[in-house]
């Protein structure tokens, strides 16, 4: 199988074009292109390096040794190869610079608010065949894309007749015409945003001209594609509306004294279903440095990774199975909850204990599934240094680490005091994932916030220190909020 690229671009003397394929471990490998005359570049191959039936890749511009332009790579070229039968797939690409709305790339919008269910039914398995590819980032979730034109094969500018295009990647769009009819002549056309299941209703016509795209004669087995400048749409930038709320702000009749993940569910559904579109948060990681009210600021944490067991919702967690212990949480859990006011100190010391109890019960199941391995093996990275700084913190009585003795620095805690860290952040992580996908799922853009730095006292500070100002501070001057400022 033969792949032949080619794109216009009017590059200056002594300038040349490299092709720039992506691999699936995030390495690129680098070809040169050929001019073959004016602004036109080609690059061919038999042996292109493929992975899976998609060749994902972008362009840029050199000048000797040294890259001087290069495409947006947010969302590169995508070439869908491996259709039986084709020998051949020739592509006209366009350079893309970085769009003006590339927000509408963003996770935030192709994931949740624009979230469509893909379709990858409407390419057809003809080895000879034409496409034609144009990216659309305004349409709205509940709209698809169709093509209308003016030869019997497009439908005749009819609608009703229009043929169908495929999203193949987020806000990308490709319709597959057949060659067989259309063979050396003009086509004129035009793009439509419908309406998903109704195409009839109300149709969008994209606001430029009339497009045209030559068909070639194609040989049996010869798949050409052709990429074409964005549509645009006569529909109005997007505006969204939401809700700023911290998490352990959303005590419901079944928290624990605080807000929660599960919680954070429950606040998901109210902005559905009042039509907001955004959820903004604020820091959820994990704050514990004294035990004290002090802790409970959740700008100064112990870990940019870690997430506060606060968080924890025990409802989604298994029942602890001693009814004298289940009796004894239970009342102090609507203790908790039934106070005007979070008691901090009480309900972080009695998720703990609870915690402690659950793993006694559970840690050795936990540990043997699959999932766990996986959080644990993927995130030992911070996941090892955090649990060793807890117990540390707890040991010693001090987040500062400058207190500690100096075997604490090198010592390996047990084995089993670290497993109950990361017990408490693969439930953590399981159930913070879950609202994740809950709030997509509803087309709620679930949104984060950070310090602008880290803790003097956390695990970053006491393992990477060479990455820190460890005499400098930041934060905010005193205001109505904060009467002694912010650090």
């Amino acid at each position: 199988m033969t792949i032949q690229l080619n794109i216009h671009y009017g590059a200056q003397q002594g300038e040349s074009l490299r092709l720039n394929i992506h691999g699936t471990d995030g390495t690129t490998q680098t070809f040169r292109m050929d001019n073959v005359g004016g602004d036109h570049w080609r690059w061919e191959s038999a042996n292109t390096p493929l992975h899976g039936d998609t060749l994902d890749y972008h362009y840029s511009v050199e000048r000797g040794a040294t890259v001087i332009r290069s495409e947006w790579t947010t969302q590169a070229h995508r070439l869908k190869v491996g259709r039986k039968g084709v020998s051949m797939y020739t592509v006209w690409d366009n350079w893309i610079d970085i769009p003006h709305d590339s927000y509408l790339y963003t996770s935030a919008f192709t994931e949740c608010v624009n979230r469509r269910e893909k379709r990858e039914g409407y390419l057809r398995d003809n080895p000879t065949a034409v496409r034609i590819k144009v990216r659309a980032p305004q349409l709205r979730g509940y709209e698809r894309l169709v093509l209308s034109g003016a030869h019997p094969v497009l439908g005749e500018w009819d609608i009703n007749r229009a043929l169908p295009c495929t999203e193949q990647a987020p806000n990308e769009w490709v319709c597959e015409v057949s060659a067989e009819y259309l063979a050396d002549q003009d086509i004129d056309f035009k793009f439509v945003a419908v309406k998903d299941g109704d195409i009839y209703n109300s149709p969008m016509w994209e606001t430029e001209d009339n497009r045209r795209v030559h068909i070639p004669r194609l040989k049996g087995g010869e798949v050409v594609e052709y990429e074409l400048s964005q549509a645009f749409f006569k529909i109005y930038n997007v505006k969204l509306g939401g809700t700023l709320i911290p998490v352990f702000s959303l005590r419901t009749e079944g928290s624990f004294g605080v807000g929660d993940f599960g919680d954070l569910k429950l606040i998901i559904d109210w902005c559905a279903k009042t039509r907001q579109r955004i959820l903004q948060i604020l820091p959820i990681n994990d704050t514990n440095m004294t035990g004290t009210w002090q802790d409970s600021y959740p700008y100064n944490s112990i870990s940019i990774y870690a997430l506060h067991p606060q968080y924890t919702d025990f409802r989604q967690l298994p029942e602890l199975k001693d009814k004298q212990q289940r009796q004894h949480f239970e009342t102090l859990r609507r203790e908790l909850n039934a106070l005007p006011q979070i008691d901090y100190e009480r309900m972080f010391a009695a998720k703990m204990e609870y915690l402690q109890a659950l793993y006694k019960q559970e840690g050795a199941a936990i540990r043997r599934k699959a999932a766990y391995k996986k959080f644990v093996d993927g995130n030992r990275h911070w996941l090892e240094p955090y649990a060793r700084f807890c117990v540390n913190r707890d040991t010693y009585g001090t987040a500062d680490f400058s207190k500690w003795p100096q075997e604490a620095q090198h010592a390996t805690p047990n084995t089993q005091v670290l497993n109950f860290w990361f017990f408490v952040q693969f439930n953590l992580d399981q159930q913070m994932r879950a609202a994740h996908e809950h709030a997509r799922k509803q087309r709620v853009i679930l949104k984060g916030d950070i310090p602008i730095g880290i803790s003097r006292d956390g695990v970053e500070a006491w393992v990477e220190p060479r990455y820190f100002n460890l005499n400098g501070q930041a934060g905010a001057p005193p205001d109505a909020f904060a009467e002694d400022g912010q650090n």
